[in-house]
């Protein structure tokens, strides 16, 4: 018997579905994540051990404290390098919560979703504020959350999946991510400035031994990675700014003016947070990460409600309107 075409159709579509696929790349990025450490260390050991750390013999004792000082600089931001990049791969960018929606109750929630079914709707797409419904997950998306198609959910302000960290960089790791990138570069630039003079030596024929060839490769590495993490750097410095993620940067039609954009200051504060002393570390306080969920998920059920409240164009972390008519700019069924 042959097979119903409704069934035959959903086969077919579930194969030709490219996205499935991508998880895969999750395997890939377990690799990348020990070519990354292997760099790292391979850096270190170029600078450390083979340059600066035979100078700690040396019977100047201004060599030998330049020589230690070095060190203990380069091992310092080597090590707060390997700790924004362990955090970024690590930590969770943002789950939604089960069962969440922006609406007063469960109720309101089902007679919304009804209403998708109506081919009449309008909704501006330009604006990230509107209210969406993700078909993969069959759950509502807080603003500014995407689907995921590698790890298969939406993650709260999606900026990208990477493949550097085998993770999706998002509302909770997004400050680990860009510290991570400040302390790389910042580590390859030193690098090259401390090995400039190795360099030289080794195009004089004064570099000589088996050490004299990874010299040379780490300062090539030093200066190409350093010129592209400066790129990428300046180009989050970019979207912090205007308080933007790299998908809304992407995006064809953007609201103006953008109504996430608070001034560089509190857009700075909203990723790095406001307290100073933890603005170089890749972690947030209790109080910092609730108010971070806060601007996603809203400020929490009031007393006897059952679902959290809408933050947004809609008047703070007050509770979305009941719609009159199917054909109000609202709703968007798009993932």
């Amino acid at each position: 018997m042959s097979q119903p075409y409704g069934a035959s159709l959903s086969s077919t579509s579930k194969w030709l579905n490219i996205f499935q696929y991508c998880r895969f790349l999750r395997i890939l990025g377990h690799v990348m994540v020990l070519l990354v450490l292997a760099l790292v260390g391979l850096i270190y050991t170029a600078i450390v051990p083979l340059t600066f750390g035979p100078m700690l013999l040396s019977k100047n004792v201004f060599v030998v404290l330049g020589s230690a000082i070095v060190i203990m600089v380069f091992t310092a931001v080597t090590a707060m390098c390997i700790w924004s990049y362990l955090a970024t791969v690590a930590l969770d960018p943002g789950r939604v919560p089960p069962d969440w929606h922006p609406f007063t109750d469960d109720q309101h929630a089902r007679a919304e979703l009804e209403r998708l079914s109506y081919s009449s709707h309008y909704f501006d797409r330009r604006d990230p504020r509107r209210p969406r419904f993700c078909k993969r997950c069959q759950a509502w998306k807080p603003e500014r959350a995407h689907h995921c198609s590698v790890t298969g959910r939406c993650v709260l302000k999606m900026d990208h999946w990477c493949i550097w960290v085998v993770n999706c960089v998002g509302l909770l790791n997004y400050k680990a991510f860009l510290l991570f990138i400040f302390y790389a570069m910042l580590g390859c630039m030193l690098g090259l400035l401390l090995l400039l003079k190795s360099m030289i030596d080794f195009f004089n024929n004064k570099l000589r031994g088996p050490s004299a060839p990874l010299i040379f490769v780490v300062s090539i590495f030093c200066f190409a990675f350093a010129l592209s993490l400066a790129g990428f750097l300046a180009m989050h410095g970019q979207l912090i700014a205007a308080n933007c993620t790299t998908i809304e940067m992407y995006e064809k039609d953007r609201l103006h003016p953008w109504p996430y954009n608070k001034g560089f200051r509190r857009n700075f504060e909203e990723v790095f947070g406001r307290n100073k002393l933890r603005w170089l570390l890749p972690m947030y306080g209790k109080d910092e990460k609730r108010q971070l969920l806060e601007t996603c998920l809203g400020k929490g059920p009031a007393p006897g409600a059952g679902r959290p409240q809408a933050v947004g164009q809609w008047g703070g972390a007050t509770a979305l309107p009941l719609l009159s008519h199917p054909a109000t700019p609202f709703l968007s069924n798009s993932v």
